[in-house]
């Protein structure tokens, strides 16, 4: 991941950031995330002019491109140029625009012209605050149209009760909202393209225009299909049982969806069939994320379209579940986007009596540790952990 700084307290500062953004998207990061806009106050040397303390307005924006470190420094002096900064300028003078690499994940250089880390990095405290909220994982929200979900079966397999529940997760905070009509818990029957159709469709219809943005679970082809040709509010596949044909997987590409990648073994889960424990559970996942990332990609998806999850509860005994989420971090070198699922998942049975449905103590405190660690926690209660995350960044 690629981590940009944008500044600008001269002219049209929005407008400035705004104009910034849109030639990323257009020339390098097609899918570029933004933080927040902060507004500080100009850091300026004894004695400059007064109107060279113009506040500030800075946020960063983020994301993957196959492109060298010079390579894109000088793209960022090329858009600096085409917004109106002058070539020749004060150091501390006031800039239209301002545009800084800070971090790139596995790159560290310590050229003249060119340094990763930034060498202010430390001492820019909005430019770590705004990399440390970027860095946090975002919240996936789950509404499970079933009747035999493991938690919360038969709770919202009707049309309104699910989307009533995804309009509820969405105004929590979840940053997107999974839909999945097939149960894929232990002993689950599987019920057919026809009939995950029919309970999508209204749900989808219902959604439709919202402004959220959703992603469907689902390994049929058939409603894949319908999904991209009806609903532009969906963003991602999840394709849980990991095994959707090169023809399949070739069109949600070309549509620009990404596609979410989950280890399994056996769909529905199946608490016999297990990885080996002759290798450790991360080395397993890590060497099936490289052949899934490689296959995907030869699919025509860019590595920033594939999110992979190592798939806690599938194919996993408790102890290997358990080490997978502590080396959970170790997935991030694979250079994709990664979304782990451990809410109320039977693992947290070995430690703990709860019900499946009251495990969200025990899904949070896992969250916590997991925050820096994910892109995505994937969750039943968004809620919860909006507020318990809001309460820990207050106190650090």
């Amino acid at each position: 991941m690629i981590y940009i700084a944008i500044g600008s307290n001269l002219g049209d500062r929005h407008q400035n950031l705004e104009r910034a953004i849109g030639l990323l998207k257009k020339r390098y990061f097609p899918n570029l995330h933004s933080s927040k806009i902060l507004e500080t106050e100009a850091i300026v040397p004894e004695g400059a002019p007064s109107e060279w303390s113009t506040p500030y307005l800075n946020m960063l924006v983020w994301g993957q491109c196959d492109i060298e470190p010079y390579e894109l420094l000088r793209a960022l002096q090329r858009i600096e140029s085409e917004i109106g900064r002058p070539e020749v300028r004060d150091k501390w003078a006031p800039r239209i625009i301002d545009l800084d690499i800070i971090l790139w994940d596995g790159i560290s250089m310590n050229e003249p012209e060119l340094k990763i880390p930034h060498h202010e990095l430390q001492n820019r405290p909005f430019w770590l605050q705004l990399l440390k909220e970027a860095m946090q994982a975002k919240l996936v929200g789950i509404v499970n149209i079933t009747p035999d979900s493991f938690s919360d079966g038969g709770l919202y397999n009707s049309p309104i009760n699910a989307i009533t529940r995804a309009l509820e997760l969405a105004q929590d905070g979840a940053n997107i909202i999974e839909l999945g009509a097939q149960s894929t818990r232990p002993g689950a029957t599987l019920i057919g393209h026809r009939d995950e159709i029919d309970l999508l469709r209204p749900v989808l219809d219902g959604l439709a225009g919202s402004g959220i943005n959703l992603s469907v679970d689902s390994f049929e082809p058939e409603v894949i299909d319908m999904i991209l040709r009806n609903y532009d509010d969906v963003k991602w596949i999840n394709d849980v049982r990991g095994d959707l044909s090169k023809r399949t997987l070739s069109v949600i590409a070309e549509k620009g969806l990404d596609i979410v990648t989950m280890h399994s073994l056996a769909i529905p889960a199946d608490k016999n069939i297990c990885i080996s424990d002759a290798a450790p559970p991360i080395e397993t996942i890590m060497n099936w994320a490289k052949l899934k990332i490689e296959f995907l990609m030869g699919c025509g998806f860019h590595l920033d379209k594939i999110i992979v999850d190592p798939g806690i509860g599938f194919s996993k005994n408790p102890a290997q579940d358990i080490a997978l989420l502590k080396e959970a971090g170790k997935l991030k070198r694979l250079g994709c986007r990664t979304m782990i699922g451990h809410s109320r998942k039977s693992f947290i049975s070995s430690f703990s009596y709860s019900e499946a449905k009251d495990r969200d103590i025990e899904t949070l405190a896992i969250s916590d540790y997991l925050n820096d660690k994910t892109d995505y926690l994937r969750v039943h209660n968004i809620k919860d952990h909006v507020k318990f995350f809001r309460a820990r960044g207050v106190v650090g």
